[in-house]
This record gives structure tokens, sequence and C-alpha cells, in this order.
């Protein structure tokens, strides 16, 4: 059974949807600007990626309680989805661009950046470090990034949802 919306709901779910963008618009900013400077410490954007998504959250549903409180919870959901994915969304350009780009070239520069005690244990499970190699890890690194986003974007924004709603109803 379809669910039916009162238009106070549609109207925060719209003012939530607004907000939502331009928090994704800056999360995008960042990620690109992390991305610039540190394109390999992977917990650090992740909790970069947590950061944003409980901010879009928040910025969402503060901009959903005054017309629907009941909507606060939701609308911090698609608040910090959008900032997660949008977030997320340089550093799986960069894994496409890294993917799509594989040649004899880049396999050897990648190759060559890898530590000994790295190629060690690569080597102890008979895994050869060739092209398809470096494919399957940057396949990896696109879907991890998009999955990472998926979740925490929707747990943590439904976090800042709640924090939102707090913060709208004390005042």
């Amino acid at each position: 059974m379809k669910k039916i919306r009162t238009p106070a709901q549609l109207e925060a779910a719209g003012a939530a949807r607004r907000r939502a963008l331009f928090i994704a618009g800056i999360a995008f900013i960042a990620g690109a600007l992390m991305l610039l400077l540190t394109n390999n410490f992977v917990s650090l954007h992740c909790v970069t990626l947590m950061a944003a998504a409980l901010s879009g959250g928040i910025a969402a549903g503060r901009a959903a309680h005054p017309i629907d409180p009941d909507s606060t919870r939701g609308a911090g959901v698609t608040g910090g989805l959008y900032a997660a994915i949008a977030f997320v969304l340089p550093f799986m350009l960069y894994s496409l661009v890294q993917l799509f780009g594989i040649n004899d070239q880049t396999v050897a520069a990648r190759a060559a950046q890898l530590t000994q005690a790295e190629l060690a244990n690569i080597q102890q499970f008979n895994v050869a470090v060739d092209a398809e190699y470096f494919r399957r890890q940057d396949t990896a690194i696109v879907f991890g990034y998009l999955f990472f986003a998926l979740i925490f974007g929707a747990v943590i924004g439904m976090i800042g949802g709640v924090i939102a709603r707090r913060q709208m109803s004390r005042a």
C-alpha cells in the first residue's frame, strides 16, 4: 500500500532536499580537496565522511522541523545520504579514472610504490601483481566508497536528524 503524505510532509521533504543539496555541494568540494591533499589516507576519509553525513543530517533536519516536526529524522537521512555520496564522489571518479587508465606503465609505477612487506604479504597468497590485481583493487575501492557512503550516510544522517529535532524542540 502506498504511503500517503500530507501537504506539510511534502513541503518539509522539499525543504530538506533543498538544504541537503546545498550541503552536498559543500561536501563535494570538501571531498575534492581531500582527494588532492590525501588520496591514500582512507581512515581520514571515513571520519570526514561521517562528519559530512552528520552535518547534512542536522542541516536537513533543521530545515524540515519548522514545517513538520515528525519529518525531522527522515529529513536527516536524506541530508546524510546526499552529503555522504557527494563527499565520496571525487574518490570514486578518481578510482574509475585509474581503473580505465591501467596500462603497463601505470602497473609498473603502482607496483614500484608497494613496500617489501606489502609485496611479501601479496606473494604469500600467490597473487600476481599485474594489471588484473590493480583493476580488482580499483573496482573494490569504487564500490567500497559507495557502500560506506550509503551505510554511514543513512545511519549518521538519521542521528543528525535526531540531533536537529532535539535542538529545535528546545528553541
